[in-house]
């Protein structure tokens, strides 16, 4: 198994090098080595896209949680149709507010659009965060399997530098266009071994036939309640398992976080115009994501004991080949995410920082010249944290998805609420920020670290962080901005919101339809992943209307949650289609001047910082 697994890493490395050569002879600017010449493949877009909107955070996390709590944590998958849902409504108002106004990545949009510094340096943050510590927690996920498949023969530390060498290598040829076609290769590989896996596991015995082993107290194939009382993780447990029906609600929110990171977003923006975002939502992240999710993972994660080397060893014995295809499902799948997100990160910390405050005025070689130095350190310095501080990664990673919904208003004002102010938006950031760190691992560690215990610990109440934030963030922006609705601020923003309304107004209909389409979308919500989901524990078992026990032949939740997995994915497709929000086009579009790209100098702060570092 050692060498088979050392001879598809190996593969996967000198394929990634030969498509980054071929772009790379192609690649004659340092704009197109920056954005792939904002024309990259519709192709690409839709696989790439439904990666990471599905697997985005890895496999490894998801598979062992199900194992551990049964169809309760599979439940949480129901989020990719969430985030199918997001990305196509911001998609398209995101793209073309890039085409018009000619600006060329998520910080400078927002921070122009808002007329916000601040929010320049929040999304640059957000950026680092998604760079360093969740792509090295994605990393060292990689690692530890392949140090565990071949039997500590490779090291989790060696695996760690070798897989960042040979997922940096392409980015530093090829730039981002290569990047992202590694990224939708590698998705359609990882999609036919998905399903190849699922197929040779059903060979074994287990889920569906058999219940998921779960732990000791753990309901397998029920949802413990709506919510339960829980001071939260690390104080209390909730009877019956963690993912109560307000758990997998605000755990689904969660996952959109991966759409609305600075990366994804700057994938969706730099894609050619027509219909791929919406195929990509509608069929690669809600259907096959959503398959993945809710059908493949408890597939596997029933035969998951012992961990996942055991599991190969057993699928080896069937066909070895179908070991091999685990290990590389979750090997590779947290690989190529890592590659995606240190890359992305690294290309926007240098367009956005870099280029235009601290080595302005260079030419189109040298630009080029420091993309590929920043990727270089970026990748060594996410090697670096993987191998050295995987702890740490694991903890401020946690961070990373939660704080990205946190920009969920700030895009919406951009997209389609033109009365959402600057001064709402920086409110909204600064308290859903801070209700995120305190309910997350890193605040409550190092709050109680230097003060006292908190009487909560993460995810109280059984809510996730990213909903207690949100909530938090949504009640600021909405009191804030009743009272900075007018004024020269809000007549800036209007600008684009006219531009929008006059050549590519969104068609939800009339009263009728547009009601409809809200209406069934929140209905779906609450019965698919809100308080209705606690339905779904008997609701094919013993049905409301008869007295009698049904013989379904498998658990009640699990076509619970298949049945609304199959209602979803035709929401999404009305949504998307329906509003036309899954075509873009470039025909007619008008220039539109937000002002510069950024002041005629560096703000205080980086001219100070370069000030102390170069002593002058």
């Amino acid at each position: 198994m050692t060498l088979l697994l050392v001879m598809a890493l190996a593969f996967m490395a000198i394929f990634g090098l030969y498509l980054a050569t071929l772009v790379a002879r192609r690649t004659d600017s340092a704009a197109r080595f920056a954005d792939g010449g904002a024309n990259l493949p519709g192709w690409a877009l839709a696989f790439a896209a439904g990666l990471l909107a599905a697997a985005g955070a890895g496999l490894a996390d998801p598979l062992q949680l199900t194992a551990r709590f049964g169809l309760q944590a599979s439940h949480t998958g129901m989020g990719v149709l969430l985030a199918a849902l997001t990305a196509i409504l911001l998609h398209k108002r995101l793209w073309l507010a890039a085409r018009i106004t000619g600006l060329a990545t998520p910080g400078e949009i927002l921070s122009r659009y808002y007329q916000s510094t601040a929010l320049r340096v929040a999304l640059l943050t957000l950026s680092a965060l998604f760079t360093l510590p969740f792509a090295a927690n994605l990393l060292s996920q990689a690692a530890e399997v392949v140090a565990n498949a071949t039997g500590g023969t490779i090291g989790r530390a060696p695996a760690v530098w070798v897989m960042a060498f040979f997922i940096a290598l392409p980015a530093i040829i090829g730039g981002w266009r290569a990047t992202v076609l590694i990224t939708a290769v590698n998705a359609l590989v990882i999609a036919v071994t998905f399903l190849a896996v699922v197929l040779t596991a059903l060979a074994l015995p287990g889920f569906p036939t058999l219940p998921i082993p779960v732990d000791a107290g753990v309901l397998a194939d029920q949802i413990p309640g709506v919510i339960q009382f829980s001071a939260g993780i690390g104080k209390s447990l909730p009877q019956g398992g963690i993912f109560t029906a307000v758990a997998i609600g605000s755990t689904a929110l969660a996952m959109t976080g991966v759409v609305l990171s600075p990366g994804y977003l700057y994938l969706g923006m730099t894609a050619r115009a027509g219909r791929s975002a919406g195929f990509g939502a509608v069929w690669l992240t809600a259907g096959l994501g959503g398959a993945a999710l809710l059908i493949g993972l408890p597939i596997l994660a029933a035969r998951y004991l012992g961990g996942v080397t055991p599991l190969a060893a057993q699928l080896a014995t069937i066909e070895p080949f179908a070991g091999l295809g685990l290990l590389l499902l979750l090997i590779g799948t947290a690989q190529v995410a890592a590659g995606f997100f240190t890359a992305s990160g690294a290309i926007l910390i240098t367009d956005d920082l870099i280029l235009p405050f601290i080595l302005p005025g260079l030419t189109p070689s040298a630009q080029r010249l420091t993309l590929r130095i920043t990727l270089a350190a970026a990748f060594a310095l996410v090697a670096a944290l993987a191998a050295f501080g995987p702890l740490s990664a694991m903890i401020f990673a946690g961070l990373a998805l939660p704080l990205a919904v946190q920009l969920f208003p700030a895009l919406l004002g951009l997209c389609f609420v033109r009365w959402i102010s600057r001064g709402a938006i920086l409110t909204g950031l600064i308290f859903g920020g801070l209700m995120v760190i305190f309910t997350e691992a890193f605040g409550l560690i190092l709050f109680e670290g230097l003060f006292l215990d908190l009487p909560w610990g993460r995810w109280p109440l059984t809510v996730h962080s990213a909903l207690w934030g949100l909530v938090l963030n949504v009640a600021a922006v909405l009191v804030v901005s009743i009272f900075s609705k007018g004024g020269v601020e809000r007549a800036h923003r209007d600008r684009l919101h006219d531009e929008f309304a006059a050549r590519w107004p969104v068609d939800f209909g009339g009263p009728a339809a547009r009601g409809a389409k809200w209406s069934l979308t929140l209905i779906w919500a609450f019965f698919a992943l809100g308080p209705g989901a606690i339905l779904g524990n008997t609701f094919f078992s013993q049905p409301i209307f008869t007295e009698g026990t049904a013989r379904l032949g498998l658990p009640s939740l699990w076509a619970w949650q298949l049945f609304f997995w199959l209602i979803g994915v035709p929401l999404v497709w009305w949504l998307t289609y329906g509003a036309r929000l899954g075509t873009t086009s470039d025909e007619g579009l008008r220039k539109l001047d937000l002002g510069a790209a950024h002041p005629d100098r560096a703000p205080d702060w980086i001219e100070a910082g370069l000030t102390r570092l170069t002593g002058r």
